[in-house]
């Protein structure tokens, strides 16, 4: 990992920070990117008091609106010319009612999978340049599901729960046509499982859920960020994973990875950066 740059989003917080404490001590060049300033400058002097490496910056993005999107990855741009590994780790709260951003994007979705799907295709060119460039997404880890294009941002009918199961397998599709579009990358899907983190109460419901049976299943962000240190420090096949390296599978339609990839697309030429 000496002098690799490496791009991780959320990694203010929860288990993108503790893969970048984990990366850290490695000598990588480190870009953490998060929505709360103070929150970001504060982690990146930890990390960098903790583990002695300098090289650690953070950029402020919120990766809900596409314009953030694209104006943290121009700066990336201005700021290396090669990215030898990038990983989705930025999540956020599960809104109990449906909550859509002022570019019109469902909360979850925007956050959860359209910023990766935009942020990984707008530094194609800097992951192109590295010499064995890497992606990695905190996400479902694999499974087997059927979209329903007509609630693809529940606007039919939204519940948590609902947006949960969506986004892994959001995350699933896009991850399948990643690797078959761009063979030069390697792509890794990674689900924790239930890790104990912010985010489990961020709500009545989450924290209902995480204080009772989720105690008891849960997992430590430094166990999760042990095992996306893992993947990227060593040679690991592409493709889906769960705690502990599991290797899983996920099925789906080519239709369903095709629709998608025509959704989206339409999707980011329609609003405007």
């Amino acid at each position: 990992m000496q002098k690799l740059n490496v791009l991780i989003t959320g990694g203010t917080d929860g288990i993108g920070k503790a893969i970048a404490r984990r990366l850290a001590t490695t000598g990588a060049n480190l870009i953490l990117v998060g929505r709360n300033r103070a929150k970001g400058e504060a982690a990146a002097g930890e990390i960098i008091r903790a583990s002695g490496h300098p090289a650690i910056d953070y950029l402020q993005a919120d990766l809900s609106l596409l314009s953030e999107v694209r104006r943290a990855a121009e700066r990336i741009r201005r700021s290396w010319g090669r990215m030898d590994i990038l990983v989705h780790s930025a999540g956020g709260a599960f809104p109990l009612r449906r909550t859509v951003t002022p570019e019109g994007l469902e909360f979850v979705f925007a956050i959860q999978y359209f910023a990766r799907f935009l942020l990984t295709r707008e530094l194609l060119d800097p992951l192109g340049a590295a010499h064995s460039p890497k992606v990695a997404s905190i996400a479902g880890g694999g499974g087997s599901h059927r979209m329903d294009f007509s609630n693809i941002q529940g606007e039919r009918k939204y519940d948590m729960f609902g947006a949960i199961t969506r986004a892994g397998a959001l995350n699933n599709l896009l991850t399948l046509d990643q690797s078959a579009r761009y063979p030069d990358i390697t792509f890794y899907n990674y689900g924790p499982g239930m890790v104990r983190t912010a985010v489990m109460k961020s709500n009545w419901l989450m924290a209902l859920v995480f204080n009772t049976a989720g105690r008891l299943i849960s997992r430590t962000a430094e166990e999760a960020s042990n095992d996306v240190a893992r993947l990227l420090l060593e040679e690991w096949p592409g493709g889906f994973y769960g705690p502990s390296l599991r290797r899983n599978k996920a099925s789906a339609s080519a239709e369903d990875v095709l629709r998608l990839k025509i959704y989206s697309d339409r999707l980011r030429e329609s609003i405007s950066g």
